[in-house]
Parts: C-alpha cells; structure tokens; sequence
C-alpha cells in the first residue's frame, strides 16, 4: 500500500495527484457522455501510473497481468477513443508505434533517441518559448510540446560500457 501523498515511482505523480486525476477523468468522461466502466478506470489508471508513456501493446501487457480477461482490442479502441476526447494525448516523436500520455497539463519530453523512452519535462525555460510572429500570422496556433533528444543514462552507462 502506497503512503499517503507518496510519490508513484518514475511518474511524478503523488496518491494525492493520483486521486484528483481519477476524479478529473471522471468528470471529462462525464462530459464527453463517454460510461466510466471498470475496463476504462483500469486503463486510464494504469497509463497514468506507468509514466513511461507506453505503447498501447506495452500498456496491454501490463493490464493483463492483474486483468488477464481484457482483450489487445478493449485497449486500443480505449486507447482511441480517450485520444478522441481530448481525455490523452498522442504521442509519436521517434517511434514506429504510438505512445500515449495522460498528463494533459502542459509539458515538454525527452525521447532518448537509442532505446526510444520518453519522459515527461517540466521546464519553465521551455514554456516561455515565444511563438514567432510569422507562424502566428499564418496559423492558428494551439499549443506547442518541445521534443529534447537525447541519450538516457541507462544507454550512456551501456555505450560507455563498451569501451
């Protein structure tokens, strides 16, 4: 059992966090008429706790050991259809296969462009970034994420080791 207001490892979430989030979920399925059915908590819990912004298969296989009836389906049509409601975001920066990320807060990642991991940002210096007046003329523009590519320690450690 976790500690109350203890961090999730690696997904800088809090219980506390954890809790609002669950709520908020509620509420934007709620308001999409989406049912919050036990299938949905379960996946939505899951990616947010994972905080490796997993791959739908990733995500599946993690479900299916405390669940082992959900089906590779019920969690790609989920999948799709929290993305459709504006409930997760998209993600596909260096990736043959799709990511997904539950924090709808704005935020930047690091994508380590060796074992493909990604990992949220949050960086003041980033959100200041000022949108050229051009791209503003011409756009619309709705939000920006600001991508860093880079080598994790984990892959540094492992070149390194190969000296």
């Amino acid at each position: 059992m976790l500690k109350k207001y203890a961090e999730i490892p690696g997904t800088g979430v809090t219980n506390k966090d954890l809790t609002a989030k669950r709520q908020a979920f509620i509420a934007r399925c709620k308001g999409a008429r989406l049912k919050v059915t036990p299938q949905r908590m379960i996946i939505y819990e899951t990616l947010l706790q994972d905080g490796t912004h997993p791959s739908p298969e990733r995500l599946y296989r993690s479900i299916r050991r405390r669940h082992p009836t959900i089906s590779p389906a019920t969690v790609y049509t989920t999948l799709e259809t929290f993305e459709r409601h504006g409930i997760i975001a998209r993600l596909t920066p260096l990736h043959d296969t799709v990511r997904f990320d539950p924090m709808l807060e704005p935020h930047h990642h690091t994508v380590c462009v060796r074992c493909k991991k990604v990992s949220n940002l949050w960086s003041p210096e980033f959100s200041s970034l000022v949108i050229p007046k051009a791209l503003k003329r011409e756009n619309a523009v709705l939000g920006y994420s600001v991508y860093v590519n880079v080598l994790c320690a984990a892959c540094r450690k492992s070149v390194r080791g190969r000296r």
